[in-house]
């Protein structure tokens, strides 16, 4: 009894992938296919929705950064006005302050999110929730004592914008290293 070639197993390594193996008799098909026209450019062709709210981030973070600090200063003096209608001081204390100030941070970290998805800003929520940490802390450390002063006016919102803009510039830094990088695919040689 002799073993023909077809009797033996193959010692080919075997194929994992998709392409039909081609028979050992046949040549190769060639399927000839037209190339395709190039698209036409189109000169008044309307934005997509995607390109129509894109801002670059650094000034859509600065943007956002100068309304919600403007917010801030909104809801701090509505808190204060708040405060001082019902306890006769502008200052709630401990037992109604504090909600008060999460409250606070959280309608700004929300605005602010909502306001940088508006403006295209990829991962929008950490963004804002850093930026309004980052400001919380500038505003205690370096304004606390001089929010009742004019100048603040201008101050916490320009905090503001820092905070973002270090935000964002933070955020755009790690979710690009993150991301995989375009290199040559990688073969599995087992």
């Amino acid at each position: 009894m002799a073993d023909t070639p077809e009797d033996r197993p193959s010692l080919e390594m075997p194929s994992f992938s998709l392409r039909r193996r081609r028979s050992s008799g046949a040549a190769p098909e060639v399927e000839e296919q037209a190339p395709e026209p190039a698209p036409e450019p189109v000169a008044d062709a309307p934005l997509d929705v995607e390109e129509r709210g894109t801002v670059g981030g650094l000034p859509a973070a600065v943007l956002t950064g100068v309304l919600v600090g403007g917010l801030a200063l909104a809801l701090a003096w509505l808190a204060g006005v708040a405060c001082e209608s019902v306890r006769g001081t502008s200052s709630c204390g401990g037992a109604a302050g504090l909600p008060i100030l999460l409250a606070t941070l959280a309608v700004m970290a929300y605005a602010g999110a909502v306001l940088l998805g508006l403006l295209g800003v990829r991962e929008a929520g950490s963004t804002s929730l850093l930026a309004v940490g980052v400001l919380a802390v500038l505003v205690m450390v370096f304004l606390l004592g001089s929010l009742d002063e004019t100048w603040a006016l201008v101050a916490v919102p320009a905090a503001s914008a820092l905070a973002y803009a270090g935000a964002w510039w933070l955020t755009a830094t790690v979710t690009a290293e993150d991301a995989p990088s375009p290199g040559p695919a990688s073969r599995d040689v087992r």
